[in-house]
């Protein structure tokens, strides 16, 4: 690489010119963009949904109507109080006393259960955030290798000899933490979300709960 090519660099040429620790750096970038927006898709429609099941779910207890109710969440058996609900009635419809009598601790562990999925994709950004700056502290060491390297073999040193080598050590300490600050900001993001949503179903499986409580 030519002092020029390194004063003036484009994206492509960074990323060559920031030698192996790159490629997984890329994976890495890749894995918690899709996270990213997985997530803001997932996140920015369940609110919704949740509000309009829980308001139609509530109406059909109200009137006294499991079977529309079992029907509405036929419709929707992907949304996570559809599955509460369903976790429910599963266990009141039981011809078993004893399963019936544990319906809402059933509902409970069930609950506990779909929390654990709305975190899908957590653990990528976790792990990204915590181990792209070791990444890029990788490139660096090897950057700085190849640095000393070719002082060695041309048995000078001088900005022209050595460029190449701080170049690659520079760009994948950079790449590194641009990277891991990305994945640290969605999954602090997400997590103020998840918790968001945890609450509102909460909320919403103990009315729920309540109104299944009663004379059916």
């Amino acid at each position: 690489m030519t002092p020029q090519e390194i004063a003036s660099p484009g994206l492509f040429s960074l990323f060559g010119a920031g030698g192996f620790a790159m490629y997984p750096l890329l994976i890495c970038s890749l894995a918690v963009w899709w996270v990213i927006f997985e997530r803001m898709w997932r996140f920015r429609r369940l609110g919704r949904e949740l509000e309009a099941f829980h308001h139609e779910a509530v109406a059909a207890l109200i009137r006294g109507e499991p079977a529309a109710l079992k029907a509405l969440c036929a419709l929707r058996p992907e949304l996570p109080s559809a599955k509460l609900v369903m976790a429910a009635l599963e266990r009141l419809d039981s011809k078993d006393t004893r399963l019936r009598a544990t319906w809402q601790e059933a509902l409970e562990r069930r609950r506990r259960a779909v929390n654990q999925e709305l975190r899908r994709g957590f653990w990528i950004l976790g792990t990204v955030g915590s181990a792209s700056p070791f990444i890029g502290l990788f490139g660096t060491v090897i950057g700085i290798l190849q640095s000393f390297g070719d002082i060695a073999r041309t048995g000078s040193g001088g900005f022209a000899v050595v460029a190449a080598g701080i170049s690659e050590a520079l760009i994948a300490t950079a790449a590194g933490i641009v990277v891991a600050v990305i994945a640290v900001l969605a999954y602090n993001a997400f997590q103020t979300r998840w918790a968001s949503l945890v609450l509102v179903l909460r909320s919403q499986a103990e009315e729920l709960a309540e109104l299944l409580d009663g004379p059916r």
